[in-house]
């Protein structure tokens, strides 16, 4: 068995598209197709529907791929275990990250991994937190960092809390709604969101867990948003806020990169998502990979 060939059955699976996941493979189109029709006359039977721009697994493919996982994870673990035995640091790491913090946390990580183990290749892969789950289940990321909701997937995926934070309302200082909010036991300023039912919101893009909170934030408000502008980046929405153009949300540990004249308030019902490392169960974590999580836990710990 050609372990190549299983890789690029897992990306098609993947990719749920032949052409997208050549792209990903680096290699062409009809390439990948005869591939998977050699495979096909020699199982006898298809492993894909094929939809214009859809392909979903047949059930000799769910077969299939399930056995391509175990055996690919079975080489990772053997792979993980010799180049440990040989003391050798010449390994590459496939890790993801959100496009909001993996920025920052990679600049804060990277002196710090790369004075330990210069020689090893860290391959940095940017999506938001379901896509990452999903490559950590189908092992093309050894690791990731992102946020979780309550709802988790336990079955495939371990999980290393890192951090829980409260996801805030920014307002500018200049709207007048901001006499509406009230002072907690804390000391913190805290906002009914309903009380701003009638003013116009800069949202994140729906995908994700953050996404995911937003909606529910505004369901159990029992009201749908007036939508200024979705996506474009947490610094667009600053902006957009700092002219008082709109409301937005963000996570608290953004609050020092906020202009002076936008004020950062609780919501009343406090809204929360946990930053963790991804981790599909039984894989075996290389010693750089070790280090990534630590670095991880030390980021959040002091930010």
């Amino acid at each position: 068995m050609d372990l190549r060939q299983l890789e690029y059955i897992l990306k098609i699976a993947e990719e749920k598209n032949i052409t997208k996941a050549a792209e990903k493979l680096y290699i062409s189109q009809p390439a990948l197709n005869q591939q998977l029709l050699n495979l096909e006359k020699e199982l006898g039977t298809q492993l894909f529907q094929r939809k214009r721009g859809d392909w979903r697994v047949t059930e000799a493919g769910e077969i299939y791929v399930e056995a391509a996982r175990r055996i690919l994870d079975i080489k990772h673990n053997a792979y993980t275990h010799i180049a440990e035995i040989a003391e050798t640091k010449n390994v590459e790491l496939n890790v993801g990250v959100t496009p909001s913090m993996g920025g920052q946390m990679l600049s804060w990580m990277f002196r710090r991994f790369y004075s330990i183990y210069p020689e090893v290749r860290l391959h940095i892969h940017q999506a938001n937190s379901h896509e990452l789950q999903k490559a950590v289940i189908s092992g093309a990321l050894d690791l990731a960092v992102g946020t979780v909701a309550e709802d988790r997937d336990t079955v495939h995926c371990d999980y290393r809390e890192l951090k829980t934070i409260e996801m805030l309302l920014i307002m500018s200082e200049r709207n007048p709604l901001v006499s509406e909010a009230y002072m907690e036991e804390d000391g913190s300023l805290c906002m009914d969101i309903r009380k701003l039912r009638e003013e116009y919101f800069a949202l994140g893009a729906r995908t994700g867990t953050n996404g995911e909170l937003q909606e529910r934030i505004f369901e159990e408000a029992g009201f749908m948003p007036r939508v200024y502008q979705e996506g474009g980046g947490w610094q667009l929405r600053y902006s957009m806020v700092e002219m008082n153009l709109c409301c937005a949300f963000m996570e608290e540990h953004h609050k020092r990169d906020l202009p002076q004249s936008v004020l950062s308030l609780k919501l009343s019902t406090h809204p929360r998502l946990t930053w963790v490392v991804m981790l599909k169960k039984g894989r075996q974590l290389s010693q750089p990979a070790r280090l990534i999580m630590e670095l991880a836990d030390q980021y959040w710990a002091e930010h």
